[in-house]
């Protein structure tokens, strides 16, 4: 990882913990409706791992955050719309948080049901098969999300045909309200390869370069033709569920020990450390993060909402 690089992954991590910030308050004052799955925390892990792919590669998000899309390069604006209703998003505001879409950038959208993003992962690596093209596709989830069926009937599959699918997994220890060892049968998710006979690992989320590194990986591997693998980032969800979450299935001695392990500050301190960053270029990273973030908001504000009669339309069934 060269300086530009570094650079350029902290200033994502940096404008997606600001974007949450700001959600979080607009969704409290009623200015943003919607159900919003923070990933504060994990910005690091989804960051990284997407500075893997070329221009081209395709990638499925989970549930949880907006560092994903800032990290694709979808205008911060267009997502506000998608989370608000309204004109000016990528999916005209009909969607919501769970199907911002961009094809052109790759993004092909996430299903509302947990799950549903693994048989896609797979169709889409047919795709890339069948038309000899050497794209790759990166396709996160959480931990509970790995026990639902179609974890383990799509990652058979892509094993069998040696599709170019990297599954990653976002260990954050919790479904929903369910700590992961109550909810799932191994330690880490990522041993499970070894039933589909792919490689693999785990490794600390919050760490960029670990997660940099284990993708790299993966992705070579994929687009080398030699089929899958499975990854495993261990990392936190410092907030609760939703906006609103009461969290009281935590105790606060659990969340405020991973609050001293958040990855922003630690990458932070390590690029400061390795004099990649300054004090002055930190404060003015931070500073254009809220300005871009205030800009979106305005232009959120002036597009109109969905038109009801919109409804049936841009529908393909």
């Amino acid at each position: 990882m060269d300086k530009k690089l570094k650079l350029d992954i902290y200033k994502k991590i940096v404008l997606s913990r600001r974007l949450e910030e700001r959600i979080a308050e607009l969704i409290k004052a009623g200015q943003v409706g919607g159900f919003m799955h923070p990933g504060v925390g994990q910005e690091a892990l989804q960051v990284a791992a997407i500075a893997t792919l070329r221009s081209d590669d395709y990638m499925l998000y989970a549930h949880r955050g907006v560092a994903y899309w800032v990290a694709r390069g979808i205008p911060i604006q267009s997502v506000l719309c998608d989370l608000s209703g309204r004109e000016g998003g990528t999916n005209r505001g009909k969607g919501g948080v769970m199907h911002v879409v961009s094809p052109e950038l790759g993004v092909l959208g996430e299903s509302g049901t947990l799950g549903g993003c693994f048989p896609i992962a797979a169709g889409a690596g047919m795709s890339i098969k069948v038309k000899h093209e050497d794209k790759v596709v990166l396709c996160f989830f959480g931990d509970g999300t790995s026990n639902r069926g179609t974890f383990h009937e799509s990652l058979n599959f892509c094993a069998v045909r040696k599709l170019p699918v990297v599954f990653l997994c976002e260990n954050n220890g919790w479904a929903v309200s369910v700590p992961t060892e109550q909810s799932t049968s191994v330690k880490d998710i990522a041993d499970r390869r070894h039933g589909y006979g792919v490689p693999g690992k785990t490794f600390d989320g919050n760490d960029v370069e670990q997660v940099y590194d284990a993708v790299s990986e993966a992705v070579a591997h994929a687009r080398a033709g030699n089929g899958p693998s499975l990854l495993e980032g261990k990392t936190y969800r410092l907030w609760g569920h939703w906006i609103g979450d009461p969290d009281t299935y935590r105790t606060r001695e659990e969340v405020e020990k991973h609050w001293r392990r958040d990855p922003l500050p630690a990458y932070e301190l390590k690029l400061m450390e390795e004099k990649v960053l300054t004090d002055a270029a930190r404060a003015e990273i931070d500073k254009d993060a809220r300005a871009q973030i205030d800009r979106a908001i305005a232009f959120m504000e002036k597009q109109p909402f969905m038109k009801g009669e919109t409804a049936l339309e841009d529908l393909y069934a």
